[in-house]
């Protein structure tokens, strides 16, 4: 059996469905380690608390149907502050999960330097974003230990982990970055900093050009997500993925595509712009290219 990666330490920025849900994961994963959470929004605390509780009834449910005991409850090991000057010091991995703001990572960044163990981990889940460019604001000795780790929603249950290494990424943080997705369950795929790594650079283009489609009017919303599904055999079609990733996010990593390529086939379809004006998100508003109900 391989030994575990060893991490005492960890502290995410952001409790969103992304924060939360990977701070679960290695709360999960090491339970020898602290992990914080740092939040401004006491309702996002509040919430990722409940999911916390929520997910660690259900998977100890599970363990003990399989006859697998667990150790302790992850969801109580895991400290939610307001803001970074209430979380600690001397972290061995720190990782954002905040918007797609690269002047927000930035500034994120900037507190994880004056927070980190010498030999500590930067980690951005960022999905389009230039992690040389958030690597640039550490100190000169601390970015060969910055590193993409690009978890996908919802983290619990995907299975992926792009790895994004810059010029100045060690080997030996690749190495380390590697074992931490082995510990977490996950499997590691690995990929040059670059515009939407291969993942985002794939996958936007065709929900963009379904969203085409569906302001052309070649098909209904449920005719398109219909096609995909039955004739590529996707678990969800394009259009419930864009609602489901939310809209915002999706015209974010578009318009960086657009703005880094300079090429058309990533421009932002107008529809995609006026829903996310509007404030029609996907299931997080209730509304997007389908409505939910109640938010």
């Amino acid at each position: 059996m391989t030994e575990k990666y060893k991490l005492q330490k960890v502290l995410i920025a952001g409790a969103g469905a992304m924060g939360s849900g990977i701070a679960y994961l290695f709360a999960r994963a090491y339970p020898e380690a602290t992990v914080d959470v740092v939040e401004p929004s006491a309702q996002m605390r509040e919430r990722a608390q409940e999911q916390f509780a929520r997910w660690n009834a259900r998977d100890t449910a599970r363990d003990q149907a399989k006859g697998i005991t667990t150790s302790s409850d992850c969801s109580n090991r895991i400290r939610l502050f307001p803001d970074f000057q209430k979380a600690a010091t001397d972290y061995c991995l720190l990782l954002e999960a905040v918007p797609e703001n690269l002047e927000l990572k930035k500034t994120v960044f900037r507190e994880f330097s004056t927070r980190a163990k010498a030999d500590a981990i930067f980690a951005s889940n960022t999905s389009s974003l230039s992690v040389t460019s958030l690597a640039a604001v550490l100190a000169k000795e601390q970015q060969a230990n910055a590193i993409g780790l690009h978890f996908f929603n919802p983290p619990r249950v995907m299975q992926l982990i792009e790895i994004i290494i810059t010029e100045n990424t060690s080997p030996e943080t690749e190495k380390r970055a590697r074992a931490i997705a082995a510990d977490l369950g996950k499997k590691a795929v690995v990929c040059r900093d670059a515009p939407g790594f291969i993942t985002s650079r794939l996958g936007i283009v065709l929900l963009n050009e379904a969203i085409f489609a569906l302001q052309e009017g070649l098909m209904s919303a449920e005719e398109i997500d219909t096609a995909m599904k039955l004739g590529y055999n996707f678990p969800m079609g394009p259009l419930e993925l864009a609602d489901f990733i939310g809209l915002d996010v999706v015209f974010a990593v578009t318009q960086s595509l657009y703005e880094n390529y300079q090429d058309p086939k990533y421009r932002p379809c107008l529809l995609l712009r006026k829903k996310v004006e509007a404030g029609h998100l996907g299931r997080k508003t209730g509304r997007g290219f389908y409505v939910y109900g109640d938010k």
